[in-house]
């Protein structure tokens, strides 16, 4: 049976890899280097005491086969601290494994065992149906909301 462990830094290339294969599938232009040196600083980041990122993985063996990537902040909606999702990603060939539902019920039973967190926020794509439906078969519920950015950077990434 799969575990869901957190991160380590050995993990940052396969991980960087994943974030990159996920972005270029999206057709966001990006930098594997730079995603790796990301992962890198993510994985320390959650060594941290009270960490505002935290990185898990799932491993086949030495293959990281499954990563999600969160940060803690505070949030107006649930009156409190709260997590958001940056990145949940599973490659197409490990996908109908149980990877991304282990993962996210792993997030789920930390988030509920630590009483300052008040709830759990996400952004799927458009059109990423399996992630809708496992995301709602958990319990998550659909905003009406629409999100912007701006990016302060060299280049446009997304």
């Amino acid at each position: 049976m799969a575990e869901v462990n957190f991160a380590s830094v050995e993990d940052a290339i396969q991980i960087g890899k994943l974030f990159h294969e996920d972005m270029s599938n999206q057709g966001i232009d990006c930098v594997l280097d730079e995603l790796v040196e990301m992962t890198v600083e993510a994985i320390k980041m959650g060594k941290k005491k009270d960490p505002n990122t935290l990185v898990w993985v799932v491993r086949n063996g030495k293959k990281v086969v499954g990563v999600l990537l969160v940060n803690r902040s505070m949030s107006l909606k649930f009156s409190g601290r709260s997590i958001w999702i940056e990145e949940l990603y599973v490659p197409p060939e490990e996908r109908r494994k149980g990877y991304g539902k282990l993962l996210i019920n792993h997030l789920v039973d930390f988030a509920e065992a630590d009483s300052s967190i008040r709830g759990i926020d996400l952004e799927a794509y458009q059109g990423n149906t399996p992630a809708s439906i496992l995301y709602r078969s958990l319990g998550f519920k659909r905003l009406g909301r629409e999100r912007f950015y701006y990016y302060l950077g060299d280049s446009e990434y997304l």
